[in-house]
């Protein structure tokens, strides 16, 4: 190798070198900020104290490796090739499907039932929402469950085969249509809507690189949504008219949301979305009602549109239900600030709605809280507590999930087993009264009893749980004796 080539390869490579460091000093070149990302490291003041403790390198590593030039241009080329060659998305829980379609990993997992809490489980929810469900109703306030559509429900033909063994004929949507027919308690599923106008949609309700609704899907699902509120409920409500569709090649609004975070080089193809107009008919000559809708994020989307604020005497959504909005738009505000109470009692509908990723979540225990006040002398259900404790923990049922995975046994076996070693703890701590759900307990831990339970219960012509709480009072009134 002569003189010259050996001076060019050294000074392309200190350019190599160098321009990035150039880059990150000058800012030369305009580049678009990663998706996701959060805010960049900052530069960490030096003091012998952070450094002697190496938290001063540690900061500056991260800073130098964060701010260094053209950082978001070769990420974005990494995620490009593997997406492109391997359809691997580099964003936290994103799936991608056949034909690049789509989805979060929580959608799927509640499709194919890999989360499924159990008969026990929705037995207790859904009897505790009756009772609140029945009080609210002498008090004039309505309550009714809407099942927001999933896209994994939506679109199950395009979600990859690896997931698809799991799936099971029991999961938390079907025990949730279950359990509020059986108890007559108002639903509305917009997930078997969506599911079942799918074909004859005259635009897409989710899009391909999008997790939530569509904007035309939401618009449709608003509408329904009012003629549900006014035709099953019986609350006068505006009509939604809609005048006119736009189709468009440009995604609007969330339509993109998760193939931005993405962070490729080049936006993923799609079809063409559809952007209704419309405008509420009648909006100022009938008496609106007071709602509440404890939700998740799919309710931004109506936020966002104005509907509520259009279509109800006001705007009140509770993120689950926890942050209040839209009062949290200009200063943090959460539900712990309430009286709960008064402030359910003021209104002339509730509205538990909830997406197919949070079914396991449900009401994200608004059920439970209401339940406390309207019946403080309740006796507790130990074991009902302590799942509600686990599913509030994401990572704790993130790991039990993938556990029950692991070992080849259902989630609410891997749930019950967790739920029954705190009672036990708390058990041998002394912390459980030895009252009714204690012997109720130790019943439904015990299978030899509960197969006798079983047997008797079919004697009686009475239901399982029911024939538990009577040998559960009858122990209680042996041990006093």
């Amino acid at each position: 190798m002569n003189q010259k080539l050996k001076t060019a390869i050294f000074i392309l490579l200190l350019m190599v070198l160098l321009v990035p460091v150039i880059q990150q000093s000058s800012g030369l070149f305009r580049e678009k900020a990663l998706r996701g990302q959060g805010d960049l490291a900052v530069y960490p003041k030096f003091s012998l104290k952070t450094w002697f403790t190496d938290e001063f390198q540690g900061q500056f590593n991260k800073a130098t490796e964060e701010h260094v030039g053209f950082r978001p241009t070769l990420i974005r080329m990494k995620n490009q090739v593997e997406y492109a060659l391997f359809s691997k998305a580099n964003a936290s829980g994103v799936v991608v499907g056949k034909k690049k379609y789509l989805y979060e990993s929580d959608y799927i997992r509640s499709y194919t039932g890999r989360d499924y809490l159990g008969d026990y489980f929705w037995d207790q929810k859904f009897n505790r929402l009756k009772m609140v469900k029945d009080t609210l109703a002498k008090l004039g306030v309505k309550l009714a469950v809407v099942l927001e559509p999933g896209k994994a429900t939506y679109h199950p033909e395009y979600i990859p085969a690896r997931f698809l063994h799991f799936k099971s004929d029991q999961n938390n949507y079907q025990a949730i249509l279950k359990e509020s027919e059986k108890r007559g308690i108002p639903m509305l599923d917009l997930n078997r809507y969506f599911h079942d106008k799918k074909s004859s949609a005259a635009f897409p309700l989710f899009p391909k690189g999008g997790i939530h609704w569509s904007v035309g899907g939401m618009v449709v699902a608003a509408d329904t949504l009012l003629g549900f509120i006014d035709k099953t409920l019986g609350l006068r409500v505006p009509d939604l008219i809609i005048d006119r569709v736009e189709m468009s090649d440009s995604l609007k609004d969330t339509d993109g949301d998760v193939a931005d975070i993405m962070n490729l080089l080049r936006a993923p193809s799609h079809p063409k979305m559809g952007y209704p107009a419309f405008h509420f008919n009648a909006a100022d000559s009938i008496k609106k009602p007071r709602v509440l809708a404890i939700s998740d994020s799919y309710f931004f989307n109506l936020l966002g549109a104005k509907i509520p604020a259009r279509a109800f005497a006001n705007e009140a959504f509770w993120y689950y239900n926890s942050t209040i909005y839209p009062d949290s738009w200009t200063a943090p505000k959460d539900t712990g600030s309430l009286n709960i109470q008064k402030t359910v009692e003021s209104m002339n509908l509730l509205l538990i709605m909830v997406t197919e990723r949070f079914y396991h979540k449900f009401d994200w225990n608004f059920t439970d809280v209401l339940y406390k006040h309207y019946y403080p002398a309740a006796s507790r259900e130990y074991r009902y507590d302590f799942l509600r404790a686990i599913i509030g923990d994401y990572q704790w049922f993130d790991n039990i999930q993938q556990q029950a995975d692991y070992a080849g046994v259902t989630m609410q076996e891997k749930m019950a087993g967790n739920a029954d070693y705190m009672f036990w703890m708390d058990d041998q701590a002394g912390k459980i009264p030895h009252d009714v759900a204690y012997y109720r307990m130790n019943i439904l831990k015990d299978a030899v009893l509960m197969n006798q339970i079983r047997e008797k219960a079919l004697i009686n012509k009475i239901s399982v749980d029911d024939q538990v709480t009577k040998d559960a009072l009858w122990i209680l009134e042996q041990s006093k004796k």
